[in-house]
């Protein structure tokens, strides 16, 4: 007798938390094509598992299952699926029907995942329930149909693909006495038509009118013949609709689809209900992600109004070196071309008197380059910056703070266009510029010129300067670039004596 599906020394085990469940151990059986068999035993005994293996719902643990000769290990997920849908046919306890569909559609379903051509499909598909007893009910959705009419809809759904081998699990189980022997009845002429049939089942009675009876009990199997079978052969396993083909993955989809719309337009509700879980949880991540980006973005906007990424410059080997007084090395070009450098103000410092009218203050007077503002991310509150030319040209001209604003005038006039005198040198004042915040409360007073004129005008003719303030690019380390200063390569570290060290930092 030639052998259509072989089970040799297989195990099933199941693992549920610590514990291991041996469902089947060691079991070796052997079918042939167009047999009737039943698989008999109590519930627990591993019979569904074992209709699971032959089927390719699920693989064993151990051993080896060959189906026409081929060992199922060997064949990859879509292999598998290929060999159900082509070859075996599944008739479950509890049908397993789609409400939504009608009974002819529940019967078509797996020629739309097998890709066949619609016409094809829908001779079959009114067909088979001719054939089988149902032929005008066809339009009726299966909560409209006799539990026996269910049975039959998906026993002719096991046959839509062909079905040579068909699996039945427990077919009678939710059916009445006569409609269980109008189902027995059907699996009996199947097995007639030269179907392999395996029904899975804990009656005993209805395994009593078959070729072959597999028993498990206690763990064991006994194999015994009611009568001799003439099979029908070996048959070829041969898939002629390959997995993954675009025609047929064309069809699946264009019918597929419409099924879906049906069925999401029946449970309206649910439907709904679905949709607006999908869209309060995208709109909770989009929220959660942007709010994450604007907080990151704030703070990094005020780590850089703290300094965050700058680099001072200045004489001194250390922080309070004496000697710091004396070095003249530090010139502006020291931070020209620098690949860290996102922009850079000299700075040179003195105090001086400053009055207006008849009000007269001491202040710090600071010379400044035009990115001055930027390098320390001031915030320019009225009238303008210095420009290049203001500083190449010496230009006596002003920007004030706000608190030496409010000082000088305190009946909120305008500042701007007003002349001060720094020392015995008039200035005009053509802008006010705020400190960040976090320092407005006890920023001292101060007015800012072009370095240039500070130099030309307060000090002194020579080139040299107190600081150099760099704004360290985005893209580079600050500690990087703390580090790069100090390379011989660069023009800053030609000078012996300098000090390098970001502002707030404890060297």
């Amino acid at each position: 007798m030639t052998a259509l599906l072989e089970i040799e020394n297989v195990s099933r085990v199941f693992h549920a938390g610590e514990e291991t469940i041996m469902a089947l151990a060691g079991v070796s059986i052997s079918i042939a094509g167009g047999e009737l068999v039943a698989i008999v035993g109590a519930s627990g005994s591993g019979k569904t598992t074992l209709m699971n293996i032959l089927g390719c719902l699920d693989q064993p643990s151990s051993g080896d299952y060959r189906v026409g000769g081929r060992s199922v290990a060997g064949l990859t997920a879509d292999n598998r699926a290929a060999l159900r849908r082509e070859h075996f046919g599944f008739i479950f306890q509890h049908y397993q029907l789609l409400g939504t569909l009608s009974a002819a559609d529940n019967v078509a379903m797996p020629a739309v995942y097998a890709g066949l051509d619609a016409g094809s499909r829908r001779e079959r598909s009114t067909s088979l329930p001719r054939r089988l007893g149902f032929g005008d009910r066809l339009d009726h959705r299966p909560n409209q149909l006799s539990g026996g009419q269910q049975q039959r809809v998906s026993i002719a759904r096991a046959l839509m693909n062909g079905g040579r081998i068909i699996l039945a699990d427990e077919p009678t189980g939710a059916l009445d006495r006569k409609s269980g022997e109008t189902v027995l009845d059907t699996s009996k002429e199947l097995h007639t038509d030269g179907h392999t049939v395996i029904i899975v089942t804990h009656d005993m009675e209805i395994a009593s009118d078959v070729d072959r009876i597999i028993e498990i009990r206690e763990g064991r199997f006994s194999d015994r013949r009611t009568r001799d079978q003439k099979t029908n052969g070996r048959p070829s396993f041969h898939d002629s609709r390959p997995v993954g083909s675009l025609p047929a993955f064309r069809r699946r989809l264009v019918e597929a689809f419409p099924m879906a719309i049906r069925s999401m337009a029946t449970h309206r509700v649910r439907t709904f209900l679905t949709m607006l879980s999908i869209i309060i949880g995208i709109a909770a991540v989009v929220a959660a992600v942007g709010f994450g980006e604007g907080a990151r973005q704030e703070l990094l906007r005020k780590l850089g109004g703290f300094g965050a990424s700058t680099l001072l410059i200045s004489p001194g080997r250390y922080l309070g070196d004496e000697d710091a007084s004396s070095i003249k090395t530090l010139v502006v070009s020291d931070a020209d071309d620098q690949s860290y450098v996102d922009s850079v103000t000299p700075e040179v410092r003195t105090s001086a008197q400053i009055r207006f009218g008849h009000t007269s203050v001491p202040a710090t007077v600071t010379g400044v380059g035009q990115d001055y503002l930027r390098v320390n991310a001031l915030k320019l509150l009225k009238g303008s910056f210095f420009s290049v030319e203001t500083v190449s040209e010496r230009s006596q001209e002003a920007v004030i703070n706000d608190r030496m604003a409010a000082t000088l005038f305190p009946n909120d006039e305008s500042p701007l266009r007003n002349i001060l005198l720094i020392g015995r040198v008039p200035v005009l004042i053509v802008g006010v510029f705020a400190p960040p915040p976090a320092f407005r409360s006890n920023s001292p007073l101060e007015v800012l010129l072009p370095y240039t004129a500070v130099k030309g005008r307060l000090q002194g003719a020579d080139s040299s300067l107190d600081a150099l303030t760099v704004r360290v690019a985005d893209s580079v380390d600050t500690t990087v670039a703390e580090r790069a200063v100090g390379r011989p390569d660069n023009s800053s570290a030609r000078h012996e004596g300098l000090l390098c060290f970001q502002p707030g930092s404890s060297a």
